[in-house]
C-alpha cells in the first residue's frame, strides 16, 4: 500500500539513526507525495496545504537543517513570477530543482573531500555521516590505502554501522569507544566529520564533536566539516533550528528522584575551530563561513509561517 506524505513524515520523525543526507532523501520523497496529492487543488487550498506540509516537515526533524532549506526552496518558488499563473507548477519546479541541486552538491562535496585523504594517512571521524562515508569510499576507489579511526557513537551506536560499511569496502578501520577517540587524534593526519547544520553561530554535529575539534586544533591536526549547501542556514532560518531532548531510555531505564538524564544528540562548534567547511563550491575557511551563509536567499513568507507556528527557539 502506498504511503501518504503524512505517513512518511511521521515515520521520519521517529528516525534516530539516519544522518541528514539520508533523511533529506526521504523528505524529498514526502514532498513528491505531497505534490501528487495536491495537483488538482485550487490555489487557495493549495496554499493552505503547503502551510500544513511545511509545519509538519519542520516539526518532524527540527535538528535537520536540510528540512528547512528544502522548505525555503519551495516557498521561494511560490514567491516567483511563475507562481502567479501556475502555483502548483512553481512549487513542483522548485522542489525538482532543489533535489537536483542537492544531488549535484553532494557529489561535488564528496569529490572534494576525497582529495583531502592521502594515501597512507590515518583519518579520524565521528558518528555516521553519509557524506563522509561516500568520500572515504571514493578515496578507496581512487586507489588510496589509509586507515580510519571511528568510535561507537553512543547512545544509538551509529558509528558501528559506519565501521562495518567502511570495512566491507576494504577500508582498514579501527573502532573504539567514544572516550578513546581523543587519544587517537595525536596520531591522526585528518579529522573529517559531517554536519547536520551550518549556522552563522557555528557548525552542528553529533554531541562530542566540539571537544574533538578543540583537541584537533591544539594538536594542529587539520579538521574539516563536510557539509553541502543544503545544510547551510542563514540567520532568518537559523532561529527555527533547535535541538530536541531525546528519550532517556536510550541511556538507561533506571530511575531515581536524584537522577536527571539529559539525552541530546547535537552540539555546536564555533567556526574558528575548523580548518574549513568542504562543500560543493570548494573549501570555505572559518573566517568566511558567516559571509557565505549570509548570501543565501530566504523566503519572507516561510519565516512568517514558522513564526506563527511557534517554531522558533
Amino acid at each position: 500500500m502506498r504511503r501518504s506524505w503524512q505517513q512518511l513524515l511521521r515515520h521520519l520523525a521517529q528516525d534516530r539513526r539516519s544522518g541528514a543526507t539520508a533523511l533529506l532523501a526521504q523528505a524529498i520523497e514526502a514532498g513528491r507525495l505531497f505534490l501528487a496529492a495536491t495537483q488538482a487543488h485550487p490555489p487557495a487550498r493549495l496554499l493552505r496545504d503547503l502551510d500544513r506540509f511545511t509545519r509538519q516537515l519542520a516539526a518532524s526533524q527540527p535538528s535537520m537543517a536540510p528540512f528547512l532549506s528544502m522548505a525555503n526552496a519551495i516557498w521561494l518558488g511560490m514567491g516567483s513570477r511563475q507562481a502567479k499563473s501556475s502555483p502548483w507548477k512553481a512549487m513542483h519546479d522548485a522542489l525538482v530543482s532543489y533535489a537536483d541541486d542537492a544531488d549535484r552538491g553532494l557529489v561535488a562535496a564528496v569529490t572534494r573531500a576525497a582529495r583531502r585523504v592521502r594515501a597512507g594517512s590515518r583519518v579520524l571521524t565521528y558518528s555516521n555521516s553519509t557524506a563522509v562515508r561516500l568520500a572515504l569510499w571514493r578515496a578507496v576507489a581512487e586507489g588510496k590505502r589509509f586507515e580510519v579511526v571511528c568510535s561507537e557513537s553512543r547512545p544509538m551506536n551509529e558509528g558501528v554501522v559506519l565501521a562495518r560499511a567502511l570495512a566491507e569496502r576494504g577500508v582498514s578501520v579501527r573502532l573504539v569507544v567514544d572516550a578513546a577517540l581523543f587519544g587517537w587524534l595525536e596520531r591522526a593526519d585528518l579529522l573529517l566529520v559531517g554536519a547536520d547544520a551550518v549556522l552563522p553561530a557555528g557548525v552542528v554535529n553529533k554531541v562530542g564533536t566540539r571537544p574533538l575539534l578543540e583537541t584537533a586544533r591544539r594538536l594542529h591536526v587539520p579538521a574539516y566539516v563536510l557539509a553541502d549547501s543544503t545544510k547551510w542556514l542563514p540567520s532568518p532560518l537559523a532561529g527555527f533550528w533547535r535541538v530536541r531532548a531525546e528519550s532517556p531510555h536510550e541511556i538507561t531505564r533506571r530511575r531515581h528522584p536524584n537522577l536527571r538524564i539529559d539525552n541530546r544528540y547535537f552540539d555546536t562548534s564555533p567556526h574558528w575551530l575548523l580548518t574549513g567547511v568542504i562543500w560543493e563550491r570548494g573549501i570555505t575557511r572559518s573566517g568566511s563561513i558567516r559571509t557565505q551563509i549570509g548570501q543565501r536567499r530566504v523566503s519572507a513568507a516561510l519565516v512568517r509561517l514558522l513564526q506563527a507556528s511557534g517554531s522558533a527557539q
